[in-house]
């Protein structure tokens, strides 16, 4: 037995004699079809190291290739992509799914695909919630993930960065933080 699931067995005998997260050791991941929906509670997105193994604030294309890629439990329609938390230079916090794609243009750039970046104006109730459906960014440009838009400045969130031609990564600029899991809560 896991420590995570003795820690949740003891909380739920009330025997009080450890705190617990509110989330790992309580979720039924019988019934769950999609982590990046069902797991990804305030609890996981304020500290996901708490739960999962994380790669903090830069992640190489070769490393979620892999290091991520297919751990997490995800629906059909989602298979092979990446998940990603952050908590933006303006302090939202939310979650976002990311994969990389064909090239954008005549020059063989890369593009990288972010999908239902989903962010809260309060993280702790919940409130505010805003869902970008698709952002598509080619390497070198960045994101300022609260407008849903790529450009640069100091309000941008991410960089897609182009490191040597053939290493891309993602990053997290300007004050924000990114975490990525690297590894199912319902292992």
């Amino acid at each position: 037995m896991s420590a995570r699931s003795l820690l949740a067995l003891l909380a739920a005998a009330g025997l009080g004699l450890f705190a617990t997260p509110a989330a790992a050791g309580s979720f039924d991941c019988s019934v769950v079809y999609d982590e990046f929906d069902s797991l990804m509670n305030k609890n996981f997105l304020m500290k996901p190291e708490s739960y999962v193994r994380v790669v903090k604030d830069r992640l190489s294309r070769a490393d979620y290739n892999a290091k991520q890629k297919g751990k997490l439990l995800l629906r059909p329609a989602r298979k092979g992509w990446g998940v990603a938390v952050v908590q933006t230079n303006r302090n939202t916090w939310g979650k976002f799914l990311y994969t990389y794609g064909g090239r954008r243009d005549t020059r063989g750039t890369p593009l990288l695909i972010l999908r239902d970046v989903t962010l809260y104006g309060r993280v702790e109730d919940g409130s505010a919630q805003r869902v970008t459906r698709e952002i598509r960014v080619i390497a070198t440009q960045r994101v300022d993930l609260d407008k849903g838009l790529a450009g640069e400045g100091p309000e941008a969130d991410i960089w897609f960065r182009n490191v040597d031609g053939k290493t891309v990564t993602v990053e997290a600029v300007n004050g924000a933080k990114l975490s990525f899991p690297m590894e199912s809560l319902c292992k």
